[in-house]
């Protein structure tokens, strides 16, 4: 059923906050019989209109007000792009989630993505995405260094990651 303007913005919403996994722009595109440049458009103005919307690498998430009792913690981490794969699994085998990855570019300083992997299904479908896609991963525009902001609903799980990074030789440290 194609849809205008608020009206399609409203089912967008909806839509997110009643799906359980990131929604990808093109099904949202279809359902609604619009563009996916229309989608993309009516997310930059829901994002304006304060919407907590996410875009993915799996597709558009909108954060929930639950999120109380997560604990977020910021590292580095410094590896070869070949250990990318090993890196995220170790993390995400804690309980723990990857919610982003940032690097420090010498022209644009800070450049971050949101990642949002928690569990190694969708890891592997981000890093088949990169490949497909012939992408770079933003830690190849430094020497491998990049840092990585982690979510988990308690400290145990976050030292349980940063150890299993710390054995690998992959946590940056003072």
């Amino acid at each position: 059923m194609r849809r205008k303007g608020e009206e399609r913005r409203q089912w967008i919403l909806q839509k997110l906050l009643s799906e359980q996994f990131a929604v990808k722009g093109g099904v949202l595109a279809e359902e609604a019989e619009v563009s996916r440049q229309v989608i993309v458009n009516d997310i930059n103005l829901l994002k304006v209109a304060g919407h907590p919307i996410v875009a993915t690498s799996q597709g558009y998430i909108i954060l929930s007000n639950a999120s109380t009792g997560i604990i977020r913690e910021r590292i580095a981490c410094r590896h070869m792009p070949e250990n990318t794969m090993d890196e995220l699994n170790s993390i995400v085998d804690c309980g723990v989630t990857v919610e982003d990855v940032t690097v420090e570019h010498p022209v644009y300083g800070e450049i971050s993505a949101q990642l949002l992997l928690s569990n190694r299904n969708e890891i592997t479908s981000f890093l088949t995405q990169i490949q497909t896609r012939k992408a770079t991963l933003l830690l190849e525009m430094t020497d491998g260094t990049h840092l990585h902001t982690l979510a988990a609903d308690s400290q145990e799980k976050l030292d349980a990651a940063k150890e299993a990074l710390r054995e690998k030789g992959y946590l940056v440290e003072d």
